[in-house]
């Protein structure tokens, strides 16, 4: 039986915003930087902004070098414009809470605590979840085990119960690696026909 659900939020309940957007382009334009260079340094960096230890306006400052302020109201404007909600998908994760009330429901993202806030405030994706493990809240970013051994923890789950809905076979593989179940979410289209029987335990596997 599935007692707990970690579930992603990026290419699950929202798109990926720096991989699937023209978001760090506009950024880039707006301060003379190189789009691809600055895609790169992003996702090079993006550790330091979602584990927590550094705001993401900080590393943003850092990574432009911008001669001027950085901007973060049209920083952050830009952002939100960029964010896709998977509407079938929150209702998707409704459901899967209503049929089964033994359920605790997780958010396992890896975000920036400030626009994983901006998000909520906009979609409310919060309220889906029974407990926040965001990579901020964890101090530790997928796929690294810790991470996954220290969401455990934190809600007293059993690895062969819980479920780890996401978006990256890297982080499946590690999540299946410690002996949870996994769900791939290649697109988004296919979480609202595949989480009921995966949340039932029907022919979920258990590795990619």
């Amino acid at each position: 039986m599935i007692r707990t659900l970690f579930v992603d939020a990026g290419g699950v309940l929202y798109n990926n915003i720096n991989e699937e957007t023209d978001f760090l382009a506009r950024v880039a334009g707006r301060h003379g930087a190189d789009p691809g260079e600055l895609l790169a340094r992003v996702l090079k960096a993006a550790p330091a902004y979602e584990d927590g230890g550094t705001h993401v306006h900080e590393v943003f400052r850092d990574l432009l070098e911008a001669e001027a302020p950085l901007d973060t109201g049209w920083l952050d404007r830009a952002y939100l414009e960029s964010v896709r909600a998977y509407d079938d998908n929150f209702r998707a994760l409704r459901e899967a809470r209503q049929d089964h009330p033994h359920l605790t429901v997780v958010l396992t993202n890896n975000e920036a605590e400030h626009w994983d806030r901006l998000k909520d405030a906009a979609h409310g994706h919060f309220g889906l979840f029974d407990v926040l493990c965001s990579s901020w809240r964890l101090g530790r970013v997928k796929p690294a085990w810790e991470f996954f051994t220290a969401a455990l923890h934190h809600v007293r789950a059993v690895p062969a119960e819980t479920l780890v809905v996401d978006d990256r076979t890297a982080v499946l593989e590690v999540a299946a690696g410690l002996g949870m179940r996994t769900l791939h979410v290649g697109t988004p289209d296919v979480l609202a026909g595949r989480l009921a029987p995966a949340v039932r335990g029907d022919a979920v596997p258990t590795a990619l």
